[in-house]
């Protein structure tokens, strides 16, 4: 009688544990196949750099029904300027001891394909994540009715740190023009 429960519940947890041992190594393999290749992210990459360098703001606008900012535009033309990326910005005016930064790991191709993938805030109304942190958050820029010079920059953050929606700076020139600072 003694050893009943033994005899019981012992076959019971060795499948226990083999099913959590077979799940592990299930995983860790699928983990390993679904990585990319080197000419796999090559070929993402030079697709991505292709999208970035001939921006088509046009379509987007169409799609958008509003025209975005002229220094959105102007951003877009300076080649060098939108390849720029793994950078944070520095707030001017926050403290030493607690500066405001924004991280800026990429910019966003201007294109449909960009358009589509991209989150889009019914409440903001039409406009275009420009740049991402690379850690499920964007910076979005409003599209309007007529073209204006400037428009404030938008953090839409997904990963919840309570940013959501925070007006980063009054203009994106502005934003653009804060001190860089190496991502750490």
């Amino acid at each position: 009688m003694e050893k009943l429960p033994l005899f019981v519940f012992g076959p019971l947890a060795f499948a226990a544990v083999l099913l959590v041992i077979a799940t592990g190594i299930r995983r860790a393999i699928v983990k390993l196949r679904s990585r990319p290749t080197a000419d796999q992210l090559k070929v993402a990459y030079e697709s991505y750099l292709h999208r970035l360098l001939n921006p088509q703001p046009d379509a987007v606008e169409k799609e958008l029904g509003g025209l975005l900012p002229e220094r959105l535009l102007r951003l877009y033309e300076d080649k060098s300027a939108i390849q720029a990326a793994g950078f944070q910005l520095e707030k001017p005016g926050s403290t030493r001891w607690w500066p405001k930064r924004w991280q800026v790991y990429c910019f966003e191709p201007l294109d449909i394909e960009s358009l589509n993938e991209l989150p889009y805030e019914e409440e903001l109304g039409p406009g275009f994540c420009f740049a991402t942190t690379g850690r499920g958050s964007w910076y979005w820029i409003a599209a309007s009715d007529e073209r204006t010079k400037d428009s404030p920059v938008i953090y839409l953050d997904y990963d919840g740190s309570g940013s959501h929606g925070e007006t980063v700076a009054a203009s994106l020139d502005e934003f653009l023009n804060w001190p860089r600072l190496p991502l750490k």
